[in-house]
């Protein structure tokens, strides 16, 4: 693609009418940055990166835009005392591996009670040393490679700072070794890292779950709300009521109880504090590019 002349087509010869939705796609950055800053363009929904969101943000501040923001996050998966353990920990660790850990609303924080920590760290680690990893396109496999050897990297330079500060490997840690083609990371498990730590605080996006221990509910609902994300959360409990008791104290946007699925066209998509603004998908979605109008009219007498 010619991004010189794709910029040139966006700033000088298409007239983008008020209301009409456009989708540009480019790798070049500064493309995006034009049309933030572009007047013509009146709302902006961006799915990405914090970091990217705030520089999202700051550019369409000096016009007022309405702005969109889907970003990332750091979502606890609370597992409550009462859970039938051996069947919901090795599944709650193994989803922190979906799409090789590569989406935002995956439960990377595996919650767990501490007078069963050594316990939950057993099953947790079998969860993941089960994870079939392998050819994407075989519907065998679970989790496939990372999207590119620089995320890989990435990923991996992430987990070895991390633990710098605290914790250690349970389970993973590396590169699989199981294959000489593509961008593998090995589904990693990290207990005992500082509550500050990077692997706490901030969003690898690869195939590593935290596991955390908490004390009472109280302290499982302070640990899951200790991040500045806000996206999901995941609660697993025998007694569905007192799983939306905590659902109702995670400070998210969406709540997964049991392995209830959040997804879906007419259910709202987004999170609160560095995981965005706003919402995709339902009515709520839908208004995101609607502005309110009020119309009063009088009758003379």
């Amino acid at each position: 693609m010619d991004h010189g002349a794709h910029r040139r087509l966006v700033a000088e010869e298409t007239d983008i009418p008020a209301g009409v939705l456009n989708v540009v796609h480019s790798s070049d950055h500064s493309l995006g940055a034009q049309l933030t800053a572009d007047p013509r363009v009146d709302a902006i929904s961006f799915t990405g990166s914090t970091a990217t969101g705030r520089k999202v943000m700051a550019a369409a501040a000096d016009q007022l835009k309405r702005v969109h923001l889907e970003l990332g996050g750091k979502s606890p998966s609370i597992v409550l005392d009462d859970a039938d353990l051996e069947r919901v920990v090795p599944l709650a660790a193994a989803l922190g591996c979906f799409n090789a850990g590569q989406s935002c609303i995956l439960p990377s924080r595996l919650l767990v009670p501490a007078a069963r920590l050594e316990e939950c760290l057993e099953l947790a680690a079998f969860g993941m040393a089960s994870v079939p990893v392998g050819d994407p396109f075989d519907e065998s496999t679970f989790m496939g490679p990372l999207v590119s050897a620089t995320h890989r990297d990435r990923v991996l330079a992430a987990l070895s700072s991390g633990l710098e500060q605290g914790g250690r490997v349970v389970v993973g840690g590396g590169v699989h070794p199981d294959f000489d083609r593509g961008f593998y990371v090995q589904p990693t498990l990290v207990a005992s890292a500082p509550e500050d730590g990077s692997l706490v605080q901030e969003e690898t996006f690869g195939p590593i779950v935290v596991v955390q221990a908490y004390e009472d509910v109280d302290d499982a609902v302070r640990i899951a709300n200790g991040t500045p994300f806000g996206l999901a959360g995941y609660v697993w409990s025998e007694d569905e009521d007192r799983a939306r008791g905590v659902a109702g104290r995670i400070r998210a946007g969406m709540i997964g109880i049991n392995g209830g699925q959040f997804t879906g066209g007419d259910m709202p998509f987004g999170g609160v504090g560095a995981s965005g603004l706003g919402r995709e998908w339902g009515v709520a979605g839908l208004e995101e590019f609607l502005e309110l109008k009020t119309v009063a009219a009088a009758r003379f007498a």
